[in-house]
């Protein structure tokens, strides 16, 4: 009986060891996306960055500032005040006809909303040079997670 606890005493140090060093990550409501920060704000700071990293890359003149300020502001209308708490308790008490028919005017609302962006873009592309161009699309294509997007804007890789 000795010799078996003399096995499990070192395993059983260590997992209280290994519990007692998660409670804080676990009584922390702040930890991962869903916090109270929320996803949306993790990704309005991602698209944030993005913008910067782009906009230093690109290295625009004085005359493209103006073009690149409107592409900014047209690229998501639909992410402000979507999350309405008061549609979504109305959203409760409508039959299911009813709410397709709101899905269906959300969805118009935001092919217009793109319709307007992609113009905007189009205009804003324009006025770039052949090499400011490749830079935007490079950052535009391909993997999300770095590989050529990260590239593209860092002027320090090759």
């Amino acid at each position: 009986m000795m010799k078996r606890f003399r096995h499990l005493a070192p395993a059983a140090a260590l997992i209280a060891l290994l519990g007692a060093t998660s409670l804080p990550a676990l009584a922390d409501p702040g930890c991962g996306l869903m916090g109270p920060r929320g996803m949306g704000e993790h990704r309005a700071e991602r698209m944030e960055q993005h913008h910067r990293k782009l906009h230093e890359a690109l290295k625009l003149t004085p005359e493209q500032e103006a073009g690149w300020k409107k592409l900014v502001e047209s690229e998501h209308p639909m992410g402000k005040g979507r999350h309405d708490p008061a549609k979504a308790a109305d959203a409760a008490t409508l039959t299911t006809p009813e709410r397709a028919e709101r899905m269906l005017e959300h969805m118009k609302a935001h092919q217009a909303a793109m319709t307007e962006h992609i113009a905007v873009l189009k205009a804003f592309y324009a006025q770039l040079s052949p090499e400011q161009q490749k830079i935007f699309d490079d950052a535009h294509r391909g993997a999300r997670r770095g590989g050529m997007r990260a590239k593209a804007m860092d002027p320090a890789k090759p």
